[in-house]
């Protein structure tokens, strides 16, 4: 008997978008400063490739998109 695995890809951008968000959440309430915020996020983002693939100028807007509901 023979048992089917089914393999979910994880979409990058959606992930880096629910962060964002949250981070977004926790500065806004003080948890963290605006720097540790946003470091990370782009940290993260090089580091899995998502620069490349979308270009830092759209990774900006995404997190200024995130970011503006909590200013």
């Amino acid at each position: 008997m023979t048992s089917a695995i089914a393999i979910k890809r994880i979409n990058l951008l959606d992930v880096f978008i629910e962060r964002a968000e949250g981070r977004a959440y926790l500065w806004s309430i003080g948890e963290l400063t605006l720097h540790e915020a946003v470091d990370v996020l782009q940290a993260d983002a090089e580091r899995d490739g998502l620069i490349e693939q979308i270009g830092q100028d759209q990774m900006q807007k995404i997190l200024d998109e995130c970011f503006a509901s909590y200013r």
